[in-house]
């Protein structure tokens, strides 16, 4: 896979017939492409905007601390799928709940809700939420760049589960994971998808409870705000493998892996 870079100003500035233009480089990118990627002057990056456009570029000059890359060509976008998976996840300590939204990336979530709830073991207050939302937007953003992803996913701000659930509107397909719930996961995304129109964008929202699970009273919650629940097979996963596995299942039941 070539090398890729985030350059979110590319695509303002390389418009359509644009001729070759040169971008500098910020100290961290310059960084990123020699010492971690170990490339050099006249290697070719494949550069995204973040918003859906991807580029051909050039290296015309890297140093330690600053470089300039030269855009040339635009490449076609790449076919964004039929599903969009909204994951809202109950937080997790921190090593985990940075694995769970990497994943969540690399697996093709379209939008990322980190979720307060009665059980969760994480509280911060605004000013560390405002950190803790730079620090996962700095793994989407990476997590994009590894994987071939163009679009960033929508990162939401921290919130309760309550909060969500009222401002959240009622659509598309809903499902909240237990594992006593009385239908699988497998089934109803199934169904739900033979009953859609072909042409139609299929749009399904995750809701996974933090390590010790959701509380009955939030899992009644969430019923009344359109949830379904649905079990995940026979195993009660953790927190942090849940989310991953309930993606890989919709995205392999839907066809997005083929």
């Amino acid at each position: 896979m070539m090398p890729r870079l985030l350059l979110r100003e590319a695509g303002e500035a390389f418009g359509p017939g644009s001729s070759p233009i040169d971008l500098e480089l910020s100290e961290g990118q310059s960084r990123y492409l020699g010492r971690v990627l170990r490339l050099q002057t006249g290697s070719v990056v494949q550069v995204f905007d973040g918003e859906g456009r991807r580029f051909q570029a050039r290296l015309i000059r890297l140093e330690a601390k600053r470089g300039t890359l030269r855009i040339e060509t635009e490449d076609p976008p790449r076919p964004s799928g039929r599903l969009s998976v909204t994951l809202g996840q109950c937080l997790s300590s921190a090593d985990k709940m940075d694995w769970t939204i990497e994943k969540a990336v690399e697996l093709g979530a379209r939008r990322l809700v980190p979720l307060f709830s009665e059980r969760s073991p994480i509280r911060f207050d605004r000013e560390r939420g405002l950190r803790k939302s730079e620090h996962w937007q700095a793994i989407i953003e990476a997590a994009c760049m590894q994987c071939g992803e163009d679009r960033l996913p929508e990162l939401l701000s921290p919130r309760s589960l309550g909060e969500w659930l009222a401002e959240t509107p009622r659509a598309g397909f809903r499902l909240v994971l237990s594992p006593d719930a009385d239908v699988s996961l497998p089934s109803l995304v199934a169904t739900t998808f033979r009953a859609a129109a072909p042409e139609a964008t299929l749009s399904i929202t995750l809701l996974i409870g933090p390590e010790s699970g959701l509380s009955e009273s939030e899992i009644q919650q969430s019923v009344r705000a359109g949830f379904i629940p649905a079990r995940l097979g026979p195993r009660v996963l953790r927190t942090e493998t849940a989310g991953p596995a309930a993606l890989s299942a919709v995205m392999a039941l839907t066809g997005e892996f083929g």
